[in-house]
Formats: structure tokens, sequence, C-alpha cells
């Protein structure tokens, strides 16, 4: 019984005390000693530099007019603290089942997404699907104060056809950066 004792109150003891790499110094003139200092971070990733889009009049008529889609793109920072620079990026629109959608409150428009980073191919976005790896080059948070993506968003020639004239359709979009 004693022996079951001593061994359980060894295992609690052992469970509950961290073990530490300090030394202790001895007393004399000099005393020395030495402590080990750990630090560990999650993964960490953040998105900056993000605008609000605005597609001009002008810019859609030249659309309609040479048959071609309608485009805005914003420059952002997207920073990763994991080795390799990967986050992973999830969109989603303020429409019907988070559609990519603008509306005017009695009509909607629909839109689409791509995300350049790295200089790269556009990558395709669909509403509430996690991209694939993704990377970065920014080395902190701010980016230094520069831009590693680019979102795109972009007005289909045959939606924009459809827009009743002198109204304004709106949206909004999410744009969730996750490190795993």
């Amino acid at each position: 019984m004693k022996m079951k004792l001593l061994a359980a109150a060894t295992a609690v003891a052992g469970l509950s005390a961290p073990a530490f790499a300090a030394t202790q110094g001895t007393p004399g003139p000099t005393s020395t000693g030495t402590v080990t200092i750990n630090a560990t971070i999650t993964p960490e990733v953040a998105i900056s530099d993000l605008d609000d889009l605005t597609f001009t009049a002008t810019q859609l008529q030249t659309a309609l007019n040479t048959g071609a889609n309608a485009q805005q793109a914003d420059d952002v920072c997207v920073w990763s603290n994991n080795v390799d620079g990967s986050y992973y990026l999830t969109a989603t629109g303020d429409g019907a089942g988070n559609a990519f959608t603008l509306t005017d409150g009695t009509r909607t428009l629909a839109y689409s997404l791509g995300w350049r980073f790295g200089g790269g191919a556009v990558q395709s976005l669909t509403s509430g699907t996690k991209s694939p790896r993704l990377t970065t080059t920014a080395t902190a948070p701010d980016c230094g104060g520069s831009t590693t993506a680019s979102l795109l968003v972009i007005l289909r020639n045959a939606d924009i056809a459809a827009m009743e004239a002198t109204t304004t359709y709106t949206g909004v979009l999410t744009l969730l950066v996750s490190p795993t």
C-alpha cells in the first residue's frame, strides 16, 4: 500500500512541477546563475491595405461598348508567420447563400473574384470555399509598406448590360485569411 501511495505521489509531483534548466549561483564575492528562456508563437496571419472598390459609369460604359468585362483590382498586404509564408483565403459575399453579388435592393448583379499572389497566375475564388495553399513573401504584418497580392473583382459584360441606369448596386465582400 505504501509503495502504491509513493508511486502515485511521485507521478503527480512529476506532472505538476516543470523541469527547469536554470542553474543557481553559489555564495561568494560573485555569483553566477543561468536561466533558459523559451518563446513559442501560434501560426498568425494578417490582411491589410484593403480599399473599397467603385466601378465608374465610364468604366462600365466602355465595357458595354467593347463587349469586354469590367475589372477592378485592389493591391493588398497579406502576411503569414508560417515558415513557408503559406496561408489560405476564404471569400464570402453578402448575397443569398454568401454569393458574390451586388444589389440595388431589388435586382442583383453577380461578380466573380480572382486572387493574384507572388506575381503569379490568378487563382479563382469560390464563395465560402477555402483556397488552395497560397504564399506571401511578407516578413512583417504590415508588409513593410508594400503589397503582396491583388484582389480582382470582375463584372461580366452581360451582367453589366442588365443593370438599370442611374441605380447604385452595392455589396460587401469578406476575406478570411487563415494560417492553416
